[in-house]
C-alpha cells in the first residue's frame, strides 16, 4: 500500500490513464486516484484521506480543506490558479503549486500569431480568396516601427517581446511588479497602463486574480486607437468581455484576437463571435506536442516534491513557507 494518496478531482475518462503524473508520484510512494465523474459531483465526500490533490478547473477551497486533515499539497494543471483558494490554504499549512515553466514559448508564439493574423487580415483574405472575392485592405499597419504594448511582463510576455522585436516592433510594457532591469535588458520600456493601451497592438498577459480581474475594461479600451488591435491569451476575466464587445461595436479599436474566455469553454453564440474582426481560438495557445507531456510530468513532480519534503519549482502561496519546512531538491 502506498504511503500517500493523491486525488485527481476533475479527471476525464478520455484522458486516463494519467501515466506521467503517476510515474512521478510513485517516486514519493504516492498513489494517484482519479475521481469518477459521479464522485466529482461531491468532491469533499471522497477526498477525506487525501495527502495531495491535483486539479484543472475544479474549485478547491475551505470545503475541501476542512474534510482533508492530512492534505499537504494542491497542484494546478497550468499557470493560472484562480480556482484555488490559495490564501486560505496557508491557514491549513497546504502548499499550492502551479506549473510556470511550460507553454511559455507556445503562448508567446500564439499571441504574436494572432497579432500577425489581425494585421494581415489573414482570416478575411483566406475566406475571400476561397469565395473569389476581395476584401477592404485597411487598417493594416506596417508592423516595422509600430508599437506593441504588453499588459504584464512575465515570462510569456518577455518571449512575446522577443518575437515582436524580430518584426521591427517597438515594445513597451506595464508591470508594477517587474524589475525595471529585466525590462531594460530585454529592450522594453516599462510605463503606465494608460500609455500601453495607446499602442498600435496591445497584448494582455497577467494571471487572473482579484487585482487583475477586469484590468482591461471600458476605461482602458477607450484609450485605444481606432486602428489598434487587442490580443488576450492569459485568462478569461482579465479583459472585461462586455466592455470589449461595446468597444468593437463602437469602432473604438480595429479588432481583437481572443484565446481565453469567461466562462469557458467558449460557446458558439458568444457575443464577441459576431464580429468579423475578431479572431477566436478556444484556449489553445498553451498546446504543442512538447508542452503537454511536460505539463503532465510537472504536475506529478510538484506533488511528489512536497510530499517528500522538498521545495517544488513554484509555490503560489509563499506565506505557507513560514509554516511548512521544505528542503531544496537535491537534483536541482
Amino acid at each position: 500500500m502506498a504511503k500517500f494518496k493523491v486525488y485527481h478531482i476533475d479527471s476525464r475518462p478520455e484522458r486516463q490513464p494519467h501515466v506521467a503524473e503517476a510515474a512521478e508520484l510513485a517516486k514519493a510512494d504516492a498513489e494517484l486516484i482519479p475521481l469518477t465523474l459521479e464522485q466529482q459531483e461531491d468532491i469533499p465526500a471522497h477526498v477525506g484521506d487525501a495527502d495531495g490533490i491535483i486539479c484543472g478547473y475544479r474549485q478547491v477551497g475551505k470545503d475541501i480543506f476542512d474534510v482533508a486533515p492530512n492534505l499537504k499539497v494542491v497542484v494546478r494543471y497550468g499557470i493560472g490558479f484562480d480556482n484555488i483558494d490559495w490564501q486560505t490554504a496557508v491557514d491549513y499549512d497546504i502548499v499550492v503549486c502551479n506549473i510556470t515553466d511550460y507553454c511559455i514559448n507556445e503562448v508567446a508564439t500564439h499571441a504574436i500569431s494572432l497579432l500577425l493574423a489581425l494585421n494581415r487580415k489573414l482570416i478575411a483574405h483566406n475566406d475571400a480568396a476561397r469565395a473569389g472575392e476581395r476584401v477592404p485592405l485597411g487598417p493594416s499597419g506596417p508592423l516595422y516601427g509600430e508599437t506593441l504594448g504588453l499588459v504584464a511582463f512575465g515570462h510569456i510576455a518577455q518571449q512575446a517581446a522577443i518575437r515582436a522585436q524580430a518584426f521591427g516592433l517597438d515594445v513597451i510594457a506595464y508591470d508594477p511588479y517587474q524589475d525595471p532591469a529585466v525590462a531594460e535588458a530585454a529592450g522594453v520600456r516599462l510605463t503606465s497602463l494608460e500609455e500601453v493601451m495607446q499602442a498600435d497592438y496591445v497584448s494582455v498577459h497577467p494571471p487572473l486574480s482579484p487585482e487583475t480581474r477586469g484590468i482591461v475594461g471600458a476605461e482602458q479600451l477607450a484609450l485605444m486607437k481606432p486602428s489598434a488591435y487587442l490580443i488576450t491569451t492569459c485568462r478569461g476575466g482579465v479583459v472585461d468581455e462586455r466592455a470589449l464587445y461595446d468597444a468593437l461595436k463602437n469602432g473604438q479599436l480595429a479588432g481583437a484576437g481572443v484565446d481565453v474566455w469567461d466562462p469557458e469553454p467558449v460557446h458558439q453564440d458568444h457575443p464577441l463571435l459576431e464580429f468579423d474582426n475578431v479572431i477566436a481560438t478556444p484556449h489553445s495557445a498553451f498546446y504543442s506536442d512538447n508542452s503537454m507531456p511536460l505539463l503532465l510530468q510537472r504536475v506529478g513532480e510538484a506533488a511528489a516534491d512536497v510530499l517528500q519534503g522538498y521545495m517544488p519549482r513554484s509555490v503560489v502561496n509563499k506565506a505557507v513557507l513560514d509554516k511548512v519546512s521544505l528542503a531544496p531538491h537535491p537534483d536541482r
